[in-house]
């Protein structure tokens, strides 16, 4: 794909998703080129690596590594979106003509979140217009986006926020996603998100027939079998991860 790829943010410690992770983008998604955001080790020989320091913060971390990015645009995601069926390649070329037209648009998000009863956008059926007063419009979930749009949310962040875990979890407003939907905000950053009718999976999103994933296989570090035991069970027993180092997350 021109001027589309994949950026994944990981980390040694989650080494253990690695061989499925990477295997299932082979299977489903070959034809995209793919960078790796990691503090050590080498990931996948077929991504170009890109080491962060581990002793910044988060968004220092990433945003030094997609200054590295020189695609157009870029499709962000983490070690445990795991691919379970092709990806809509004829889609994505769709989204990314869309954002070639419409310059105004930062992102077009390609699974579809908490229901808003959001208006469609122009006269597609299968895009939506996504409200930047929303919670949320920032979000870590699989979406296309202009890369140095996506720069530029890293660069006008807070240094102090949290990216994930327990602590951004009992505060969410330290949390980097509550963080940056308001630089979003600031900005005045436009986006879409994608829906073709799929069932809800879990509490907070729907599936995706355009990036179909596992959103995600962990769930605060532990294996996110409540909503995924169909499509993950199978890749634990394939790669004989013992699942009781990790655990199982509990809803």
């Amino acid at each position: 794909m021109k001027d589309i790829c994949l950026v994944i943010n990981t980390f040694s410690s989650y080494s253990d998703l690695w061989p499925m992770f990477f295997d299932s983008l082979e299977k489903y998604f070959p034809s995209i080129k793919r960078y790796v955001f990691v503090d050590e080790g080498v990931p996948d020989e077929k991504s170009t690596t890109i080491y962060y320091d581990q002793t910044k913060t988060f968004r220092t971390q990433f945003l030094e590594c997609i200054k590295q990015v020189p695609e157009e645009y870029c499709i962000f995601i983490s070690e445990d979106y795991i691919l379970y069926d092709d990806v809509r390649v004829d889609l994505l070329e769709k989204y990314k003509g869309i954002l070639d037209e419409n310059r105004k648009l930062t992102f077009i998000r390609l699974i579809k979140g908490i229901d808003f009863k959001e208006p469609k956008y122009k006269e597609h059926d299968d895009l939506y217009i996504l409200n930047n007063l929303f919670p949320y419009f920032y979000s870590q979930s699989a979406t296309i986006w202009r890369t140095r749009d996506l720069e530029k949310i890293f660069f006008h962040s807070d240094e102090s926020c949290n990216f994930w875990g327990k602590a951004a979890k009992k505060n969410i407003e330290t949390s980097f996603e509550w963080r940056a939907t308001s630089v979003c905000q600031s900005l005045d950053m436009q986006g879409l998100f994608c829906y073709n009718g799929e069932d809800k999976r879990g509490i907070y999103h729907h599936d995706s027939i355009v990036f179909p994933h596992i959103a995600t296989a962990l769930v605060e570090g532990k294996w996110n079998l409540s909503e995924y035991e169909k499509e993950l069970f199978p890749l634990l027993k394939k790669y004989k991860i013992d699942i009781s180092i990790r655990g199982v997350y509990i809803l």
